[in-house]
This record gives C-alpha cells, sequence and structure tokens, in this order.
C-alpha cells in the first residue's frame, strides 16, 4: 500500500529585495510565473498540492486557480513555521487528530526555485519513504556556500543535522560547506505534533 503524500508550495512572501509590487512568486522565467514552475514539477510527486498564499494572494489564487491546487491563507507572514501552521489548519488537525485529507507525508518546497527538477523531487521523496524519517532535508555542498544557511550535522560523517545556521548567525570558526535548500519532507505527525 502506497503512503499518502503531499506537498506544500510557501508562496506567500512580498520578495522585498526585489522591489517590485508584484509577488515575488508571479515574477516570470522562460514566460512563466516561478511559481507554475514549481507546482509543475510537484504535481510529478503527488497531486495533492497545498499552496501557503499571503502577499497579493488574489493574485496569486488567480494564477493558480487554472493548475486545480488547493491553497491556504498566511495572512502575516511570520516565517516558515508560521506557514505550516496554516498547512495545520487547512488540514484541521487542532484537538481531534487528523482529517481524512491529511497525507501521512508532506514535501515542503519554496515557491520561488522554478529550476527544482522533477528527479530531484522524485529522488527525495523515494529517500524520505525509504528511511521512515519523520524529516529530510534536501541540502547541497555548492562551489561557493555564500549567502545560504549552514547545515551543522551532529558529528562528521553523521545524517543527524544539529542545526541549520543563517550564515549572519554563524560564529568565528564556525562554518560548513553544505547548505540547506529551503526543501523538506516530513511526516505529518511528527511535523504537527508539537505545533
Amino acid at each position: 500500500m502506497q503512503e499518502s503524500f503531499g506537498v506544500v508550495i510557501m508562496a506567500a512572501g512580498k520578495g522585498t529585495r526585489l522591489k517590485s509590487k508584484r509577488p515575488k512568486v508571479l515574477h516570470e522565467v522562460g514566460g512563466r510565473a516561478l511559481l507554475l514552475h514549481v507546482i509543475d514539477a510537484a504535481k510529478t510527486v503527488s497531486d495533492e498540492i497545498v499552496c501557503v498564499i499571503g502577499h497579493e494572494a488574489a493574485m496569486v489564487e488567480a494564477a493558480i486557480a487554472p493548475l486545480g491546487v488547493s491553497w491556504t491563507l498566511q495572512e502575516q507572514q511570520l516565517g516558515t513555521g508560521h506557514a505550516l501552521q496554516q498547512v495545520k489548519r487547512y488540514y484541521r488537525v487542532f484537538g481531534e487528530g487528523f482529517g481524512e485529507k491529511t497525507p501521512k507525508h508532506l514535501m515542503v518546497l519554496s515557491g520561488d526555485v522554478p529550476l527544482i527538477q522533477p528527479e530531484t523531487l522524485a529522488r527525495l521523496k523515494a529517500f524520505h519513504l525509504e528511511q521512515k524519517a519523520a524529516m529530510t532535508i534536501l541540502t547541497a555542498v555548492p562551489e561557493n556556500p555564500y549567502g545560504y544557511g549552514r547545515v551543522m550535522r551532529a558529528e562528521a560523517d553523521s545524517a543527524a543535522v544539529r542545526a541549520i545556521v543563517e550564515q549572519k548567525d554563524l560564529k568565528l570558526g564556525e562554518d560548513s560547506a553544505e547548505i540547506n535548500s529551503g526543501i523538506y519532507c516530513f511526516e505529518t505527525a511528527a511535523l504537527f505534533a508539537k505545533q
């Protein structure tokens, strides 16, 4: 029996660095909004897709409506953890346990990664399920990690992650070449247990 698997796409942010009134996820690459590329890739791993929208929500909702994906509103953009609380509310998992449509696992993507490959998402999903993990983080070791959050392992060559530290918060002598992509898989019950 295949375990239920859903995708959450973070698409609520303002994209203030772009200095644009248009939501970041609606800026275009290759003639299509960034978010639409991400949704296409996400559809290769699940039909259950929920976008977390917020800034200029009506514009984002209009862009995704023809694609048949669901959405939930994050009225105030208070970070990823807060966005996932909106997903928990969407699945109505307060107090009474999980709703019928709550997938057993969730992949979390950013709405501004238009070059993410379906093969990468398929491999991440397969790895997460094979490992029976509560959480899986997609990481990378780029040539230059400048500007990215660093993945700090519990021990050298360990699969366990001790912390993810933003570059600006790195202490003197603390560094890692491994970066956080911002793409995760969670066992839904573990993700929502403490929220």
